[in-house]
């Protein structure tokens, strides 16, 4: 970059101070910035009286809002939180279709849970009666979790007297023919209920369990495929 000159006088752009007067007349006309006293550079403090109110700054519509909490909904003159529905998304009206199947599976599943506790006691096959055993429990657990549904559902405690009635096969074989029935059985119904209900939460219930009859099925069909083959 070439020099100034002045006065017949190179001098370097950097100390070019005319260049800086320019400047600062544009920024702050009437300031002298090279001034050894502030005051009388015009480079006081500004007073409370000059400096702009808090309320006469602009705030952009948008950032009002975007910092605003989120209310609840005015529903009726009243405050509700989203969500808080008389009619839940589940366990609800849809599901009080189904409440008398949930009431069938729920008696079911008690009866033939102390059924296959019954049975386990009085077989000799250790196999079975350890397969018998786990199967009232999962069953019992079925029950407990379709008590918890039809409470979702009515609000209410279900207890039905499930009474049991003495079943005498002739041998370990038939009662777990028995056994097989009752569970593909199961199965079906609890899928054909799934297929059925308009409740989500219901519908996977009901598949979980239909998927836990068939299990129990197949473990029944491989021991009696041992015990009569």
């Amino acid at each position: 970059m070439e020099n100034t000159t002045f006065d017949g006088q190179a001098v370097s752009p950097a100390y070019d101070y005319r260049v800086y007067d320019q400047v600062w007349q544009r920024v702050t006309p009437g300031m002298d910035p090279f001034s050894a006293d502030p005051a009388s550079a015009g480079m006081t403090e500004p007073s409370q009286d000059t400096a702009p109110a808090a309320s006469t700054i602009p705030v952009a519509p948008s950032a009002v809002s975007a910092a605003a909490p989120m209310s609840r909904q005015e529903v009726g003159g009243e405050a509700t939180l989203p969500g808080a529905e008389e009619n839940p998304c589940c366990m609800g009206t849809e599901a009080k279709n189904s409440l008398e199947v949930v009431e069938g599976f729920l008696q079911e599943e008690m009866a033939e849970s102390r059924c296959c506790q019954a049975l386990a006691c009085r077989v000799r096959n250790q196999q079975a009666a350890r397969i018998l055993r786990q199967a009232a429990a999962e069953k019992c657990a079925a029950a407990k979790e379709l008590c918890a549904a039809y409470y979702l559902i009515t609000g209410e405690r279900y207890t039905p007297a499930i009474t049991v009635e003495p079943q005498n096969w002739e041998n370990l074989s038939q009662a777990l023919r028995s056994c097989y029935h009752q569970e593909v059985c199961n199965g079906l119904n609890y899928q054909r209920a799934a297929d059925e209900t308009l409740d989500v939460c219901l519908q996977k219930l009901f598949t979980k369990l239909g998927e836990q009859s068939y299990r129990r099925a197949e473990t029944v069909m491989s021991l009696l495929g041992k015990l009569i083959c």
